[in-house]
């Protein structure tokens, strides 16, 4: 007998070879693995920004003589009477307010800490709370010259954006470049020097723990 080869029969026959390719491919997938949530190796306040920038600042910069000072709103000492023998860079807190989050929410829960001596410890839970923080930090750089006042200033921002990756992974949220202008405040020290300021905003999340109770303490002889 030969086969019923009709237009209306043959479109059936395709639906169902599509319908089948189709259930083949989906049974077929795999799981798609869960994201991976990336976490920072640490935990960072603008402090420790700070200290981390000083730091890169002083070896990334070393030929040109450049000196970060790490104290906040640092003022530069500056001798009308000599020139200044090489750059300064000098930082101060414009602004710091917390973001949408108007107090600490809890980011983790069941957090165990141990403390103490081995064999002689104690275990505590708790749980992580955090509150994150957008600040405005300007920074203000120094030199004898305005041509290298410019190299300094392009020198500092190719710093910062290279090593934001680094910051981040060291517990700064983000660090991003908001503005240059000129700081009618620093008007006395351009009569000896030139000066640069920029201004970048920098997010910080700060951390707080808070114990519940102690579950476990153990002293072994």
């Amino acid at each position: 007998m030969r086969e019923n080869t009709s237009p209306e029969n043959e479109f059936e026959r395709l639906l169902r070879l599509k319908n089948a390719s189709f259930e083949n491919a989906v049974n077929s997938l795999e799981k798609e693995p869960e994201p991976v949530r990336t976490r920072a190796d640490a935990n960072a306040s603008v402090d420790d920004f700070i200290v981390m920038l000083a730091r890169i600042v002083s070896k990334v910069m070393k030929k040109q003589k450049v000196e970060f000072k790490p104290d906040e709103g640092a003022r530069l000492k500056v001798d009308q009477s000599e020139d200044i023998d090489h750059p300064y860079i000098t930082f101060r807190i414009i602004e710091c307010d917390k973001t949408q989050e108007i107090k600490p929410r809890i980011r983790e829960s069941g957090y165990l800490e141990s403390s103490g001596k081995t064999g002689d410890y104690t275990r505590r839970q708790g749980d992580i709370f955090g509150q994150l923080f957008h600040l405005i930090v300007q920074f203000d750089i120094f030199a004898d010259s305005y041509t290298t006042a410019n190299e300094v200033m392009n020198a500092f921002e190719d710093l910062i954006f290279s090593y934001t990756a680094y910051f981040k992974r060291n517990g700064v949220k983000d660090v991003r470049f908001e503005r240059r202008f000129t700081d009618t405040n620093l008007d006395q020290y351009r009569q000896k020097c030139s000066a640069r300021s920029l201004q970048y905003s920098v997010d910080i999340e700060k951390l707080f723990t808070r114990f519940t109770e102690t579950i476990e303490e153990i002293n072994v002889r």
